[in-house]
């Protein structure tokens, strides 16, 4: 049996599901993460596309990544909750927001990633793998 999972947004009016296990699971310290959700890290999941779905209206801000490629930010259009993001590097993937998620309590960090950012008043406490950028391939 496949494993589903759901979110939504803070209002409800934008909804997400995505079917099977993430491909990682990771806590981003980059500056984009700590700018676009307020706080000194977002937790995110790699999830397939072809198993990801959203409905409701979103809305799109783009950036270059540090691939050099286009990041695609995807947030609730009434509400503003950031949900999910799409990179042009990784297009089978799809990044959602941990806290995004209806049970965030599936969620099993394997890794810190772009600590080089990460703020000085943070202390990682577990002992996880830390990427400066990103895990090699």
């Amino acid at each position: 049996m496949t494993e589903t999972h759901e979110g939504r947004c803070h209002c409800g009016a934008t909804t997400l599901q995505f079917t099977g296990k993430s491909e990682s699971t990771f806590f981003c310290h980059c500056q984009d993460c700590q700018r676009t959700t307020g706080s000194p890290f977002s937790v995110g999941l790699m999830v397939a596309s072809d198993g990801f779905s959203c409905a409701g209206e979103l809305s799109t801000y783009t950036v270059t990544g540090d691939s050099g490629q286009a990041v695609h930010r995807r947030s609730c259009a009434k509400c503003g909750s950031g949900l999910f993001l799409e990179c042009d590097a990784d297009p089978d993937f799809v990044f959602v927001k941990a806290g995004a998620l209806d049970d965030p309590s599936c969620v099993e960090p394997e890794m810190h990633i772009f600590v080089s950012a990460k703020q000085p008043w943070v202390k990682i406490a577990d002992d996880l793998p830390q990427f400066e950028r990103m895990p090699p391939e």
